[in-house]
């Protein structure tokens, strides 16, 4: 069964299931695809991943093939010196090798290069977990379809205004609902705001965020 987790965790029923079939499909030895606009926290929405019994290894999207092929044997303590010349052995080594998934996010950023190796990896029974923007179906649908049809495809979308108001008790309902409005919805946005209010709240030792204080921090917002 699933991890049950919350630490962190805006109760959001659509990420709750989405979470409840990753974990189907990395204990089936699967991969996914998981997109969404900039600002839906996609990232951490990956965090949030912790199978039992399965590593985890990150990957840093922005490498090169035989740096990622490198640090995927280094994050499982195999000693992997990154080299082109190593690229086909580090391959097959990785293959070999289960009790793991990988990670990587921003996987627009990936170089075009890299996709054939990670289909062979997929094809080895390694679960990859790709997060990144709508493009990168895109592009796979236009260049890799082999890969996309490996792939469970999960999209992600703004959290409801209602889970904020549960999580953040500190502020009145019609405070989260107004920062919710003016960030439409992008999380990184919301939880700046927050914070900043969250501050000043302390500063004025104040218990419980009006719409009065949030809108002295959402005044340059506003006029976006």
């Amino acid at each position: 069964m699933p991890h049950k987790r919350k630490e962190d965790f805006i109760n959001d029923k659509r990420r709750v299931s989405y979470l409840h079939a990753v974990y189907s499909r990395i204990y089936r030895d699967q991969s996914i695809l998981i997109e969404g606009e900039y600002g839906v926290g996609k990232t951490r929405f990956l965090e949030l991943i912790k199978p039992k019994k399965r590593k985890i290894v990150w990957v840093e999207s922005l490498n090169n093939i035989h740096e990622i092929l490198a640090s995927i044997l280094q994050q499982l303590d195999y000693q992997a010196p990154s080299s082109w010349r190593r690229t086909s052995k580090h391959l097959k080594m990785i293959k070999a090798l289960s009790g793991f998934i990988i990670i990587i996010d921003e996987a627009g950023d990936l170089n075009p290069k890299v996709w054939p190796y990670f289909k062979r990896i997929i094809d080895a029974d390694i679960p990859i977990i790709f997060a990144g923007l709508p493009k990168v179906r895109t592009f796979l649908l236009n260049e890799h379809p082999d890969i996309v049809s490996r792939l469970k495809v999960l999209r992600l979308y703004p959290i409801l205004v209602e889970d904020f108001i549960m999580d953040y008790k500190d502020f009145v309902p019609e405070a989260i609902e107004q920062i919710y409005a003016t960030t439409a919805g992008d999380m990184r946005k919301f939880k700046e705001v927050c914070v900043d209010c969250r501050d000043k709240a302390k500063e004025l030792k104040v218990n419980l965020i009006d719409v009065e204080l949030v809108l002295s921090f959402i005044e340059d917002l506003l006029k976006e």
